[in-house]
């Protein structure tokens, strides 16, 4: 008889220790990754048609075949197959896909705005000719400046006295979810990558840089997370409101992109381990390495803020090591490119067509015909942007707390339920 009431007690405390697990697992659920809007900052690995409105010739093959046959099935103002890192953010912050603030028509900005530029570094641009090479003057001081009048203008929609009720409609977030939406800045690549394309830079002048470019980056959080004060036309004061998260994103090793693969490779350059430049990597390793540093400063400069820190170079890493998991079967060479061991040559890149040696190349196919036979099997997609398989691989890390700091990230549930879609 006592055996059984040992046996019966232990039986209730095991099913109460198990009711409490069950009742704290549903306490600690990860609420919804949600946030009113989402807004980005940077150059081309982020814009979705800033440069092109602004200088429709210079960029126009960003609107044409074969950007974008994964997604929406055809250009859309985006430098990758489908979709950009930030596309995969929104959609996995329950958002839809982000319109450029320089949108002319069709724009809807219920969910945020991008400011980011194709050929925007992020470092000011001082001089500047039109038409010269792929660049563009919107750096990232140029950004913030379309950002805060940006929130001007929300201001002056959503004021009763310069906009009464049913007088100019636009769709556009409240401006006091500001502080309450997700903001993105992935910007540095271009310093770095046309100073070495153009040969504008040596490989040591351009590692010299990376404080100036580091610095840049930092100033423009800064200015993110500072008050500012607005004096409306004929009323009171006011302070706009500011960033409270920020996801910033560092660079993916620039010794494993096709194109610096092409330029810089050679019977005397010097290899890692996974086929990448040794000297360009180098590169890219000191700026994530002071751009880490220079965040966990903010962090304690700006305590109430959420600051968080993207390794896409440690997601681009890891690929490399395991392409198989990833269903990687070419990580160094581009989809969208023609010859050598990278699929790459400067003399016809994607959206173009030309001569080559005397023989004619067209890289402006449209569907049903791709570019590559496999495109999710590169990490590139034309030889300089990022693929949609390497954007999607980073965003899936970043929203579920891998290859970002602090510790547990976002904290909260994503969506994958766009995550492949093609509208």
């Amino acid at each position: 008889m006592g055996l059984k009431r040992g046996l019966c007690w232990s039986s209730v405390v095991v099913l109460f220790v198990l009711q409490c697990v069950r009742l704290t697992a549903a306490t600690t659920a990860l609420p919804n990754c949600s946030y009113p809007a989402v807004f980005a900052f940077g150059d081309s690995l982020s814009d979705t048609g800033n440069s092109i409105a602004a200088f429709p010739e210079q960029f126009a093959n960003a609107e044409l075949d074969p950007n974008g046959v994964l997604f929406p099935t055809h250009a859309a103002d985006r430098y990758t197959d489908g979709k950009l890192l930030l596309d995969f953010l929104a959609f996995g912050v329950r958002r839809r896909p982000i319109y450029p603030v320089l949108r002319g028509t069709g724009g809807d900005f219920t969910f945020g705005t991008n400011f980011a530029a194709y050929g925007a570094p992020a470092r000011t641009v001082k001089v500047w000719r039109k038409d010269a090479g792929f660049n563009s003057p919107f750096s990232l001081d140029v950004q913030h400046q379309w950002s805060e009048r940006y929130k001007i203008r929300v201001w002056f929609y959503e004021s009763p006295i310069f906009n009464p009720p049913g007088r100019l409609v636009q769709s556009l977030p409240k401006l006091a979810t500001w502080n309450e939406s997700l903001f993105m800045v992935w910007s540095g690549y271009q310093d770095y990558f046309y100073s070495l394309y153009d040969k504008k830079l040596t490989v040591s002048q351009t590692r010299k840089i990376v404080p100036d470019v580091v610095k840049a980056i930092e100033e423009h959080i800064e200015k993110m997370l500072t008050p500012v004060v607005y004096i409306p036309p004929n009323t009171p004061s006011m302070i706009m409101p500011i960033a409270n998260t920020i996801l910033v994103v560092n660079l993916p090793p620039l010794g494993c992109i096709p194109a610096m693969l092409t330029l810089y490779g050679g019977p005397d350059a010097k290899y890692d381990i996974h086929g990448c430049l040794k000297n360009l990597n180098s590169i890219t390793k000191h700026h994530n390495k002071l751009l880490g540093e220079r965040m966990e400063a903010l962090r304690v400069k700006y305590p109430d803020a959420k600051l968080l820190y993207g390794d896409a170079h440690g997601v681009y890493t890891d690929i490399l090591k395991h392409p198989s998991k990833y269903n990687v079967t070419a990580p160094l060479k581009a989809c969208c490119g023609v010859g050598g061991s990278y699929n790459f040559n400067p003399k016809v890149t994607c959206g173009h067509a030309g001569l080559v040696d005397g023989k004619f190349l067209n890289l402006t196919t449209s569907l049903p015909a791709l570019p590559c036979a496999n495109p999710s099997a590169h990490l590139s997609w034309d030889g300089i942007h990022t693929s949609n398989t390497f954007n999607k691989a980073a965003v899936t890390d970043f929203l579920t707390g891998k290859h970002i700091t602090p510790a547990g990230g976002f904290g909260c549930s994503p969506d994958f339920t766009f995550w492949d879609s093609s509208t």
